[in-house]
């Protein structure tokens, strides 16, 4: 008899699921993919969760599930998040919040006035004034970048657009 490698994923059915198995199948019942996890509750707020299930639907609408069902303890759950959160550091303060947004501005602006020396020193050369500015205008892109996609396109309009728009 062969052995089973370490790291294999097999699973070992037992003969009445594979009985049941062989029933779906006959049934015509469809799998469905893509759930990973599927809860019970019963009335008395008792909650069993199964992971990684195979789902089997009907046509009528009926679903068929297979896996180990094991208690869920919600509190217990809920108590082990509660701890992680408090072990989590600290939000920042309002003042904190107010420098990130500060320095973002300062960093912005710098980065404008950049641009804005860069448009200064691109040569129109033989491109139409109108249709750098409309490019400019349609794509809100700075005068630099609308010469240098107008010179990438032959000057055409429509195609240094999206070029830009992208």
């Amino acid at each position: 008899m062969a052995e089973i490698p370490e790291n294999a994923n097999i699973t070992i059915l037992n003969r009445n699921e594979k009985k049941a198995r062989e029933m779906i199948s006959k049934l015509g019942l469809k799998k469905v993919p893509g759930i990973i996890r599927v809860t019970f509750r019963k009335k008395d707020n008792q909650i069993y969760a199964i992971e990684k299930p195979e789902v089997f639907r009907s046509v009528g609408g009926n679903y068929v599930v297979f896996g180990e069902a094991k208690v869920d303890n919600f509190t217990q759950r809920l108590a082990a998040a509660q701890q992680q959160a408090a072990q989590q550091p600290a939000t920042k303060t309002p003042e904190d919040i107010q420098a990130d947004l500060q320095a973002a501005a300062d960093a912005n602006e710098s980065g404008e006035a950049k641009t804005e020396a860069a448009d200064e020193n691109v040569e129109v050369g033989d491109l139409n004034e109108d249709d750098v500015e409309l490019v400019v205008q349609q794509t809100n892109a700075s005068k630099a970048h609308a010469i240098k996609a107008l010179k990438e396109h032959d000057g055409d309009i429509v195609n240094a657009i999206m070029s830009l728009s992208k």
